[in-house]
């Protein structure tokens, strides 16, 4: 499966090349996005492999000259008649395992073993005149097995020369079909027109993979676009004749935190409809270590979450690249809480 996204990645590189010859003093239109969540990230230098290990993703995301004829199109919120509407089109891995990777047993008191393989379709519809917007996500996909998580990690690891194999893949949670609706309406609190804004979410997820609700300010401090000119000014600049080269620019620092009060993870608990998996240990009978199967016990997640996310973005005619720090209370009842980083790369034209 990286392989596929890595030849995916190159393919829109390739693509973005062949645009820039015709699209130098354009506004960007599309946009192709790849970022990797991953734990060993890490702006103190700390970087780990465990828990929320890696969210690896690639999106395609364009605008339509016309009236779009997509059913689903017609049923998803829009910021009004003059909105910025950007589609958009990806597929996401997702990864969680627990501390000790080399173990071929059950670890207890830890997060699980679970991998899943996500599509996701989206519209994001912007307001430039009054300041707000729509973020909707639909996301379908599988966990479990058959999502080929574990082969992905096993693979990278030996690829990187890593000597922690992750070994205890068999005890991962089971097949389980995922469906989500993802939703967000941010609104603009405050904005100097120049360097500042202070901006309000609130979110609400609902589905087979995560049911939870969130709310938490934005703020941007640096040279940027206004946020509300859509999705795309957030990570590229318009090219006209005459712009200097400060004006081909945006350089800001993103802080973000939200607190979540969340009813079910998929990741963090197993398949809302699957039994829990089938997993071993090994206890010591007569002096004798023996291997035993039991019913994994199902985990309690933590009922309200809180995070911080902050980072640097920086764009140049109509390539970006960000980085975003995560540190996020705990999830699970009696497990230690989690960090990560992501970084981004973006190509508008």
């Amino acid at each position: 499966m990286h392989k596929f996204i890595v030849t995916l990645f190159l393919f829109g590189a390739l693509l973005c090349q062949v645009n820039t010859l015709w699209a130098q003093n354009a506004a960007p239109s599309d946009m192709f996005r790849a970022y990797e969540d991953d734990d060993f990230l890490n702006d103190l230098g700390r970087g780990t492999d465990k828990a929320y290990t890696s969210g690896l993703q690639v999106t395609l995301f364009y605008m339509k000259n016309h009236p779009s004829r997509f059913f689903l199109d017609h049923c998803l919120p829009k910021a009004g008649d003059s909105a910025t509407n950007v589609y958009g089109l990806g597929i996401m891995q997702i990864m969680y395992t627990p501390d000790y990777l080399t173990a071929v047993y059950y670890v207890p008191n830890d997060y699980s073993y679970a991998g899943a393989e996500v599509l996701k379709y989206s519209l994001y519809s912007f307001n430039a005149k009054k300041n707000y917007d729509f973020q909707t996500d639909i996301v379908a996909g599988i966990m479990g097995p058959d999502a080929f998580a574990g082969q992905a990690q096993h693979w990278l690891h030996k690829t990187i020369g890593d000597t922690a194999i992750p070994n205890g893949w068999s005890n991962q949670y089971r097949n389980a079909t995922l469906l989500n609706i993802n939703f967000t309406a941010e609104k603009q609190l405050y904005s100097n027109h120049r360097y500042l804004e202070i901006i309000a979410d609130a979110g609400l997820s609902a589905g087979t993979m995560l049911d939870e609700i969130e709310a938490g300010p934005t703020i941007r401090i640096g040279k940027m676009q206004p946020y509300f000119k859509g999705y795309m000014s957030h990570f590229s600049c318009s090219l006209t004749k005459g712009d200097n080269g400060w004006n081909k620019v945006q350089l800001y620092f993103m802080v973000k935190s939200a607190v979540q009060y969340v009813l079910y993870s998929a990741m963090l608990q197993g398949g809302l409809f699957s039994p829990p998996p089938t997993v071993t240990t090994f206890v010591s009978v007569d002096g004798k270590r023996e291997q035993i199967y039991f019913q994994k016990p199902k985990q309690e997640i933590e009922n309200y979450v809180g995070y911080i996310a902050y980072g640097p973005a920086t764009a140049y005619r109509h390539w970006s690249m960000s980085f975003t720090q995560t540190y996020s209370t705990c999830v699970l009842k009696g497990v230690y809480p989690y960090t990560y980083g992501n970084i981004s790369i973006y190509y508008g034209w």
